[in-house]
């Protein structure tokens, strides 16, 4: 299955320095992906205005516990990954994108 990164340009750029997604504030304790139907809704919330990295992951080469539930007092249900990180090696595909 293949799931849906956001990531700043320069949390990008210093990935390619490691073997690992280099990651912000927001998935401290859990990181957050999404699906087709919803990065780009997620995008426009969170990313509104800002240059990003889209990456497309193979959720197969992820490292870590994968769970899909809602939010906290949410309904909607995304994808987390719980004592994990992503191998740059589990990018399948990157897309430069700007939310509106």
């Amino acid at each position: 299955m293949d799931l849906y990164k956001i990531i700043s340009i320069k949390q990008w750029e210093d990935s390619q320095k490691t073997a690992y997604l280099v990651l912000g504030p927001m998935d401290q304790e859990f990181i957050h992906l999404a699906e087709e139907g919803n990065y780009k809704r997620i995008g426009e919330k969170f990313f509104k205005g800002q240059e990003v990295i889209v990456l497309l992951i193979d959720s197969s080469k992820l490292e870590g516990r994968l769970v899909k539930e809602a939010n906290p007092g949410g309904t909607n249900k995304y994808y987390h990954l719980y004592d994990g990180r992503i191998p740059i090696a589990a990018v399948k595909r990157t897309l430069h994108d700007k939310f509106s």
